[in-house]
């Protein structure tokens, strides 16, 4: 059985310099041009949710009701922007209902350095950091939104402060490695760490 060297997250500024220059997405260009206009602009707005959903310049159907409920909501959002309220954003948008990683990304455009985004790939990386196993991100909208609010935020933004690291390279890299481990969860290896 061949062995997985992980050093174990011990130094996040090697692991994002390391693992942030082989992020590539295709359509990263409408991400820079917009997240500092996300709530300025409704066009940017929905340019984000274009780069979020991976698709290019098309959203299906029903994934434009939930944009457009949002955009139904845009005086919230800037006002959530202006003093953020977690009460008044789940009353809002009830984010464990549906839609959870589309709300969870609402949370990001709201404050891009301060809510980071969360999806399949960054919760494999920070399942298999947490306990050395690689593991998909649970069905429930419930759990993802606990996991998001409860876990990760709070860890993200320690290891941010404490590391002085970029929060977009931080997920560039937690992308990137929660990838690399889908690619290799179906063959047998050992994983060893660095003491």
């Amino acid at each position: 059985m061949p062995n997985l060297l992980f050093d174990s997250f011990n130094n996040p500024k090697d692991f994002v310099d390391s693992w942030s220059p082989k992020y590539f997405y295709s359509l990263e260009k409408k991400y820079d041009l917009n997240i500092n206009n996300g709530l300025k602009d409704k066009n940017s707005f929905l340019e984000l949710f274009l780069w979020k959903n991976g698709t290019g310049d098309k959203i299906s159907k029903n994934k434009m009701k939930v944009v457009d409920g949002f955009l139904n909501k845009f005086s919230i959002l800037k006002e959530l922007q202006k003093k953020f309220d977690w009460s008044l954003f789940e009353k809002e948008f009830k984010p464990t209902e549906s839609s959870t990683i589309w709300k969870i990304f609402l949370l990001h455009i709201i404050s891009p350095n301060e809510l980071p985004i969360f999806d399949q790939h960054v919760f494999r990386f920070y399942h298999f950091n947490l306990y050395g196993e690689i593991n998909e991100m649970p069905l429930s909208n419930k759990k993802v939104y606990k996991i998001y609010k409860e876990e990760y935020l709070s860890w993200f933004n320690k290891i941010k402060k404490d590391f002085n690291l970029n929060p977009k390279k931080m997920d560039e890299s937690f992308f990137t490695f929660g990838q690399f481990l889908k690619k290799i969860k179906n063959y047998p290896f050992k994983i060893i760490t660095q003491p």
